[in-house]
């Protein structure tokens, strides 16, 4: 299965990262690939650098990743309706879309969660306001799927929603095998 990991400027790293080692597990499951809308050299906020391939909707399969980061904010405000248009279907295409913290702003633009519930995060809530009409954000869950769409509350809760999502597509034992590899901590008792 494909991971694709959608990349913007002052992405949150470990937003990306911590999901992309987890699967990076269990290579013979997944292949992770690093996307952006047209390509290019994409900086964290933590000033690392990552090569990706330019975003095409009609080869997305699988796994849409989005990490959250201050960065979400410019996106909203610098990419327009184009962006917001390819990233809806881009999501559209794939089987699961997975949110970390405040990617799930991305999304609510698109109207692709509206009715959905979502893990709430931590963000200034006037702004969140502006793109959340609709969406059903549950305070106090570290991550939630609701249908194809996982979110999570913090960078630490993607570990578990990653963890979760792998027990759900493949098997809970290669979740645990995944989470020994890096040395988690996790109780797959939570996630049943």
């Amino acid at each position: 299965m494909v991971v694709n990991v959608f990349l913007f400027d002052d992405f949150e790293v470990m937003d990306a990262f911590g999901p992309v080692q987890i699967f990076g597990c269990v290579p013979e499951h997944f292949y992770i690939r690093f996307i952006s809308l047209r390509g290019g050299l994409i900086t964290g906020k933590q000033g690392i650098k990552v090569w990706t391939e330019p975003l095409n909707p009609i080869e997305i399969e699988d796994i849409f990743l989005i990490p959250g980061g201050k960065g979400v904010k410019s996106f909203l405000h610098t990419e327009g309706d184009k962006g917001q248009q390819l990233l809806k279907q881009a999501v559209e295409e794939a089987a699961f879309c997975v949110m970390v913290q405040n990617a799930s702003a991305m999304l609510a633009k698109t109207g692709l969660l509206f009715h959905r519930q979502v893990a709430d995060y931590g963000y200034d809530e006037n702004w969140k306001r502006m793109f959340t009409v609709g969406i059903n954000y549950i305070n106090g869950e570290n991550w939630i799927s609701d249908g194809k769409y996982y979110s999570s509350s913090t960078t630490i809760a993607a570990l578990d929603m990653t963890l979760g999502l792998i027990g759900d597509m493949l098997d809970i034992d290669i979740a645990e095998k995944a989470a020994e590899e890096i040395g988690y901590s996790w109780d797959s008792n939570l996630y049943l």
